[in-house]
């Protein structure tokens, strides 16, 4: 009886351990983010910001040695400017970057470049128990800043 019992219990070690190494194997990613527009032409998010809807973003994985493209995913933000996209493949040989293509806002379209692309690290194999990656937000600029700016600006202690 004790043999049949100690099987048993090895025999459950071994199926957990199985069940759990697959899941560790689960080689998909989930990168969420926000698209802005810019309403101050400032190259950061204020509290008049606006989120976008219907943004369009692209993350790319490039091999750091040989520039090879390695993944290539395109997504769209939702009603609160979020996007959310799944990336499959284990990329922690590569350079991995979120990059703004279109913005559906003719008002709010130009690119900025310091804001049209966010690095992020697409492997598990960096201590990061979540399956998440937050990529920081991107912006488009206003085509002219609101009237609001200035005392926007103020309040951030940016002008006098």
């Amino acid at each position: 009886m004790e043999k049949l019992s100690s099987f048993v219990l090895v025999a459950s070690l071994c199926i957990l351990a199985a069940a759990s190494s697959t899941h560790c194997t689960d080689d998909v990613l989930d990168v969420e983010g926000k698209v802005f527009c810019d309403t101050c032409r400032a190259r950061f998010v204020t509290r008049i910001s606006e989120y976008i809807e219907g943004a369009e973003v692209k993350i790319e994985c490039h091999n750091r040695t040989t520039g090879v493209l390695t993944a290539s995913v395109e997504g769209r933000t939702d009603k609160t400017g979020s996007y959310f996209i799944q990336v499959k493949g284990d990329h922690q040989e590569d350079i991995c970057e979120v990059e703004l293509l279109r913005s559906p806002r003719p008002d709010c379209n130009e690119l900025d470049s310091e804001r049209s692309r966010a690095r992020i690290l697409l492997t598990k194999n960096n201590g990061i128990v979540s399956d998440i990656r937050h990529a920081n937000p991107l912006g488009f600029l206003k085509k002219e800043a609101l009237p609001k700016c200035p005392v926007v600006l103020k309040e951030l202690g940016l002008i006098a």
